[in-house]
């Protein structure tokens, strides 16, 4: 596994090779990091995962400076997993405090964590596109835990032409199913005993939603749900797959979203089904 600090050298290094897939991750990694790895892997594809916290896709300072930092072990998951490249930057070397260009969006209004994460997305597309352009993979591995996320930057590998085809892999969960996120190690332990309520909510609204005209009913009755358990609501909501707007009259493929704190630590999950 070679480990690579700068764009040059990683460059240089991915000039001699035939293709390559890219998995983006800020480190603290986990299983759910590890089956994108396991799913990358593919007969001459060299494997390449960065690992670099962005500031620029956090809300709130607290959270950039508390988020997990665990880059000795993170090494080792890499190493036994037989990554190829790793490449860790500095926020210097990826320029983000560059602030002649900024990105903005004409139509990022979907109401979902847009409305409770201002900035979020565009700080995620801004160093998402420097990696493509650095890294230029030809398969993009991400993970479906992150639905808005996943669906944004599909959106922009078509809208700007990017040739990176997106591999959506399923969210890994813990026993309890939980959805596994690095945030995961920040819930306080007198929390445990309600985490499992989330993707509890959202298995429910799968197999009660039979109609788009029960889904108002439905969300807001899964609202009432996690309220009561102790859960800070951002939104519950069932959108359709295709557009993640409210379904039209003739979908069948929606995609139930939930995102909800405990405590000090904001949690999100989602589930895709078909009526």
């Amino acid at each position: 596994m070679k480990i690579f600090k700068s764009i040059s050298s990683i460059q240089k290094y991915l000039n001699t090779q035939n293709q390559i897939a890219f998995v983006p991750t800020m480190g603290n990694l986990h299983e759910g990091h590890l089956s994108l790895i396991r799913k990358a892997k593919k007969p001459k594809t060299s494997i390449v995962v960065s690992i670099f916290v962005n500031r620029l896709q956090f809300n709130n300072k607290k959270d950039f400076i508390f988020y997990p930092k665990t880059l000795k072990q993170d090494l080792e998951y890499l190493k036994n997993e037989f990554v190829d490249a790793v490449f860790i930057p500095t926020e210097q070397e990826m320029n983000i405090n560059h602030s002649e260009f900024k990105l903005s969006f004409f139509n990022l209004d979907y109401k979902l964590c847009d409305a409770f994460r201002p900035g979020h997305f565009e700080g995620v597309i801004a160093i998402v596109m420097k990696f493509c352009n650095i890294i230029q993979p030809h398969y993009l591995f991400l993970g479906k835990k992150d639905y808005q996320q996943l669906f944004i930057l599909k959106n922009l590998m078509q809208a700007f032409c990017y040739p990176i085809k997106i591999i959506a892999v399923p969210t890994k969960r813990e026993k309890n199913g939980l959805a596994m996120s690095s945030r995961n190690s920040l819930i306080q332990k007198s929390y445990i005993s309600k985490i499992s309520g989330l993707y509890s909510e959202l298995k429910q609204i799968k197999k009660i939603c039979k109609s788009l005209n029960d889904i108002k009913k439905i969300e807001h009755k899964a609202l009432q749900n996690l309220t009561k358990d102790g859960w800070i609501v951002d939104y519950v909501s069932v959108r359709s797959q295709k557009t993640l707007l409210s379904p039209k009259n003739n979908e069948k493929k929606l995609v139930a979203l939930i995102a909800a704190r405990l405590g000090n630590v904001r949690l999100i999950d989602n589930i895709e089904f078909c009526i």
